[in-house]
């Protein structure tokens, strides 16, 4: 069968723009956002009176994460090498002009955030031992001072009113907690629960936990399971909990007149963003209930909230919601997408082996459109979830006539505290299992023919993919990893500090749990692999190592197995630049393509 295909990464990947964290500036006139639109991230201005629009700050590697300085002159940002993810800090005049370096170490400086007064900047770096910490900066350059010293991962920082502290959470998915640090140094716990994770965030975006007088903070704890809104009182030291529901929810942001709180509830991968009154009553919903909510941030003035939204079958867009008025202020795409090739998946609930339900999302081609042929594609993580937001690979593989399956296997976020723990000391295990359970799942309800079925994934997703190739041999045509591990010995020691407190939490040290280790190695079993697989790597990956992937590979093709390989040396976990995206993606589906040919 021979369909035309016009929604390909070659036409439409340039044309769909790829946005990212944003601010507003102090009197709400200008909007400042980090985007993709040509081929690589950079910061744009946006005046929003005018509606025009300009490049901030451009460069051959990517420019992130801006935040206005209180005043409004400056904005800071954040830029790595390529997509090694070890950025440093720049002050940038708003009105353009030379940038200042505030940071230039070989380690990671992330995440700026201005001091009240703007005289100075925090931020996260791993400069000490690997450890992310908290750093603070004079904004007019200078010496960095270290106010933390703590041996979890510090993830998430936002200074308190008074400009004297900081807030911050700690850990690296177990036992997480809520801290202050004071610029003398001195810390404390603020939140933390038995058997629970703690944050002032847990999600994309600018942390605004506290209320305008400084005298409460915000935060979110799955200490009843599901991840609910707490407000503590510095003085008092109590607690009130202001929503709890069977939700998970994250970002709670203090709107600056005090009287509300918004927050992102994540309804079964469909994600609200909602507010609440301080005093937990008159919850209001103010994003659409369809599709995925990021990255909110209020309007000076209280009144209104801005934020990102998208759909499976829509690109993200940053929109302002004031009232009943809802504004699209940066759109998704520069071009209208053939919605006849795409596809709105459905939410369903397949068995696994131990006769628990594992939701996915079920992608089927229009009428006419399918090639007879599933893939099924495990997302990364672990501890993440597939949501109803806008990801173009998905789409781009139903356009070619794939049946998608994407499960949110055990160990998924999004499920509460039960769910998402349920895999430590089993990464590899009963997971895998689930996805094995979903390539079943589509058999038995005829998507495709035994011959037709295949597995793609990316960073754990890539680990999984080798996994489930070894554990069910028979149930795959082909296989794809991108940016994989292969080797718990090898990846441990290689990967990133914060990685390497993650998976020793979840999964033990080798000196502990070496028989683990090795049972849940791909590396060790490759000769039970039958199906082609293709694998990606990136030379200067801190996550998965590049290292990983070649020797996967090489050990593959000694023993004479179908293997192909695409290593970019320019790029980090996942390429950044618009043109590295298009070869992925292109040799990826052209794998697919070629041992799942058309019908």
């Amino acid at each position: 069968m021979t369909r035309k295909v016009t929604f390909t990464p070659q036409r439409f990947l340039r044309k769909i723009w790829q946005l990212g964290n944003f601010d507003i500036s102090p009197e709400g006139r200008w909007l400042a956002f980090s985007a993709n639109k040509e081929e690589q991230w950079a910061v744009y201005l946006r005046d929003l009176e005018t509606k025009r629009e300009k490049v901030l700050i451009k460069s051959d590697q990517s420019v992130l994460n801006p935040e206005f300085s209180p005043d409004g002159r400056w904005i800071a940002v954040q830029s790595d090498f390529e997509g090694d993810e070890n950025f440093n800090i720049y002050v940038v005049p708003k009105k353009g002009g030379a940038t200042r370096k505030l940071t230039d170490t070989p380690a990671d400086s992330a995440f700026p955030r201005w001091s009240p007064d703007g005289a100075k900047i925090a931020f996260i770096s791993n400069r000490d031992r690997d450890r992310d910490n908290i750093f603070v900066v004079d904004a007019a350059g200078g010496e960095a001072k270290q106010l933390t010293f703590v041996d979890d991962i510090v993830n998430e920082i936002s200074w308190r009113p008074d400009g004297q502290s900081v807030a911050f959470s700690a850990g690296s998915g177990i036992g997480d907690w809520v801290g202050l640090v004071d610029l003398n140094g001195n810390s404390e716990k603020l939140v933390t629960f038995p058997n629970s994770e703690n944050y002032i965030a847990g999600d994309a975006g600018r942390p605004e936990p506290w209320s305008p007088d400084g005298r409460e903070l915000a935060f979110t704890s799955n200490i009843h399971d599901t991840l609910d809104i707490g407000i503590l009182n510095l003085e008092t030291r109590e607690v009130q909990w202001i929503v709890e529901n069977r939700w998970d929810k994250t970002m709670p942001l203090w709107s600056p007149d005090g009287t509300r709180i918004a927050y992102l509830e994540n309804r079964d991968g469909n994600i609200e963003l909602r507010t609440v009154s301080s005093s937990g009553r008159g919850i209001r919903k103010i994003s659409p209930s369809v599709g995925t909510t990021s990255r909110p941030v209020w309007h000076p003035d209280s009144l209104g909230l801005f934020y990102a939204h998208s759909t499976f079958v829509k690109p993200y867009e940053i929109i302002y919601q004031r009232g009943n008025r809802m504004s699209r202020i940066v759109e998704g795409a520069a071009v209208k997408l053939p919605r006849d090739e795409l596809k709105m998946p459905k939410l369903v609930r397949y068995t696994s082996f131990d006769g628990r339900k594992i939701p996915a999302w079920l992608f089927v081609p229009p009428a006419g459109r399918s090639r007879n042929a599933a893939v099924v594609d495990p997302h990364g993580g672990p501890e993440a979830q597939v949501v109803n937001e806008w990801d173009a690979g998905y789409q781009f593989m139903v356009a070619l006539g794939y049946t998608v399956l994407a499960p949110n296997y055990r160990g998924s976020t999004g499920y509460g505290r039960a769910w998402r723990r349920i895999s430590d000391r089993d990464l590899g295990g009963g997971d895998m299992k689930d996805i094995i359970a979903s390539g079943r799942w589509l058999l038995e309800k005829n998507y495709c023919s035994p011959d037709r079925l295949g597995i793609i994934g990316i960073s754990y997703g890539g680990y999984s993919v080798a996994h489930c190739l070894e554990q069910a041999p028979d149930l795959w045509v082909v296989g794809v990893s991108i940016v994989g591990y292969f080797n718990w010995f090898t990846a441990t020691k290689n990967e990133r500090g914060k990685l390497q407190m993650y998976d020793s939490n979840k999964m033990g040290t080798a000196e502990e749990n070496g028989e683990l280790f090795r049972k849940y190695s791909p590396i060790f079993y490759l000769d039970k692999i039958r199906a082609p697989v293709f694998f990606t790597g990136g030379a200067r990956d801190p996550r998965c190592p590049v290292t990983e992937a070649r020797q996967i590979v090489e050990e593959m093709r000694k023993m004479g197995k179908t293997v192909d390989y695409l290593e970019f040396p320019d790029e980090g976990h996942w390429p950044r630049k618009t043109s590295n995206q298009i070869r992925l993606y292109d040799h990826a589906f052209g794998w697919l393509n070629r041992f799942l040919p058309d019908t």
